[in-house]
C-alpha cells in the first residue's frame, strides 16, 4: 500500500466496521419489544461504539499523516479490538435473544 493510501484507506476500513455494527444494532432494534427490552443494555452499548467509531474517524479525517499511518492503523485497531471485547459477553447473550431465525432476513 502507498503511504499516501493509507490515510485513506484506515479511513474507509473503520468506516466499513462501523456500517457491521450499525446493521447488527438496526437488527436489534427490529425485534419485538420484549425480545428488545432483554438487550437494551447491548443495543446502548452498540450506540455507544458508533459514536466512538464517528470520533475516531473524524480524528483520521483531522490528523492522519502518511508518515504516521502505520502506527495509527495499529492503534485504532488496538482500540477496536479493545471495545469489541468489552462487548464480546454481551453481544453473544443479544444473539441467543436474536435467535437464528430472525438474524439477517
Amino acid at each position: 500500500m502507498l503511504a499516501k493510501n493509507c490515510c485513506k484507506t484506515m479511513e474507509m476500513e473503520l468506516t466499513g466496521w462501523k456500517a457491521i455494527v450499525y446493521d447488527i444494532t438496526r437488527k436489534m432494534e427490529q425485534l419485538p419489544g420484549g425480545e428488545r427490552e432483554k438487550i437494551r443494555p447491548n443495543i446502548e452499548d452498540l450506540h455507544m461504539l458508533i459514536g466512538e467509531m464517528d470520533d475516531r474517524i473524524e480524528q483520521i479525517r483531522e490528523n492522519c499523516r502518511p508518515e504516521t499511518c502505520i502506527d495509527d492503523i495499529l492503534t485504532e485497531r488496538k482500540a477496536f479490538d479493545a471495545a469489541i471485547s468489552t462487548l464480546r459477553v454481551n453481544t453473544d447473550q443479544a444473539m441467543r435473544g436474536l435467535g437464528a431465525g430472525n438474524f439477517g432476513g
